[in-house]
């Protein structure tokens, strides 16, 4: 009985964001910011020197309770999506909003400073909410419990952050690194 609680010990439990491994036609939700050097993205959502844009055709290769392996289709690259408990979430409902089946509509229509932020992969004073979600993807709720508060903290590492202010209007009025 051991043996048998230890093999499953690894895989993650039944959730419908596994019906994504292995599937054709899997994209990215958001811009994903991967440690280029180590081939690495982890659940708090550092914010690292590489990107992966929003829309990008992935497959999910391999799914467990402590992390997620998935190819870059673009660039053949293999990377591995780390979970953490400072990610706030069951690691399953994490992924689901950064992997699906259809590149968000929005997308298409987001203001020109939104698009110039997304493609930047970085907050821009004016950008929308939603574009500094579609550039820089979800700020962790360990220290933003509110994507309705009007100062969203991202990591840069385990030292340094950056606060993205906002307006009461939803807009970025600007970017405190500290």
């Amino acid at each position: 009985m051991v043996l048998v609680l230890a093999a499953c010990a690894g895989k993650p439990p039944p959730h419908p964001f596994n019906n994504l491994i292995g599937r054709q036609g899997v994209v990215t939700l958001t811009n994903l910011h991967p440690d280029e050097a180590s081939s690495q993205l982890y659940a708090t959502n550092y914010q690292q020197i590489g990107l992966i844009p929003v829309c990008s055709h992935v497959t999910l290769l391999e799914l467990t309770t402590k992390s997620l392996r998935f190819r870059d289709e673009a660039t053949g690259r293999t990377y591995e999506y780390r979970n953490h408990a400072a990610a706030g979430e069951p690691f399953q409902d994490h992924l689901a909003r950064y992997f699906g089946y259809e590149c968000p509509a929005a997308v298409a229509s987001l203001s020109e400073i939104d698009k110039r932020g997304v493609t930047l992969g970085s907050a821009q004073v004016g950008m929308s909410k939603q574009g500094v979600i579609f550039a820089m993807g979800y700020p962790p709720p360990h220290v933003t419990p509110s994507l309705e508060s009007n100062r969203w903290i991202y990591w840069l590492s385990r030292i340094q952050k950056e606060a993205v202010v906002f307006d009461d209007g939803g807009h970025v009025l600007g970017v405190d690194r500290r």
